[in-house]
């Protein structure tokens, strides 16, 4: 079963995703996407990085830029980055012993092989921790209601408890990273 963290905004998924990666000491496969120090500025980039490494905020690595049209409205622009990453750290994340996919949401409506590898890897065998915007729609509504998948609402409540509990669920199907 992949287990899939949902609830609103800033509950804390992403926060209950990596303190369970560091109570597991291992290196997932899949993605992340995070925004910068710049987060809540109306002028600001979305990156995406491989969950096996450390979060860069370089051109590189941005996928969406958010802004201002001429009457200071607020946009977004996918960038081509978006999917080529995407599908990149995807192709690899099979071979690792968890995948992290953090954070699938609307913005991926326009991408259909991104989704696509998204929906293969959930119909397989390797373990799947992700987050998913409690606001589901479109492509998301495969996800929430995938055969292999279980939600789990992060609330104020329970969100210091879910590491350890997401732990636990996971550990039999992990073996962790030697220590050095």
């Amino acid at each position: 079963m992949h287990l899939f963290l949902t609830g609103s905004v800033q509950i804390g998924k992403t926060t209950a995703l990596n303190k369970t990666l560091e109570l597991l000491k291992v290196t997932p496969g899949g993605f992340r996407s995070y925004f910068g120090a710049d987060r809540r500025s109306p002028c600001r980039y979305l990156y995406m990085s491989s969950a096996a490494e450390p979060c860069a905020f370089t051109p590189e690595h941005a996928i969406v830029k958010y802004g201002l049209n001429e009457n200071g409205m607020p946009v977004h622009i996918v960038l081509p980055s978006f999917e080529e990453l995407g599908l990149q750290y995807l192709s690899e994340a099979s071979s690792y012993p968890l995948i992290v996919l953090d954070e699938c949401g609307r913005l991926e409506q326009k991408l259909p092989r991104f989704r696509a590898r998204v929906l293969e890897l959930l119909d397989g065998d390797v373990p799947v921790l992700g987050a998913v915007r409690q606001d589901a729609m479109g492509w998301l509504e495969d996800i929430r209601n995938h055969p292999k998948v279980q939600l789990i609402t992060v609330t104020e409540q329970n969100r210091n408890d879910l590491p350890l509990q997401l732990a636990e669920y996971y550990a039999p199907f992990i073996k962790p990273i030697k220590e050095e």
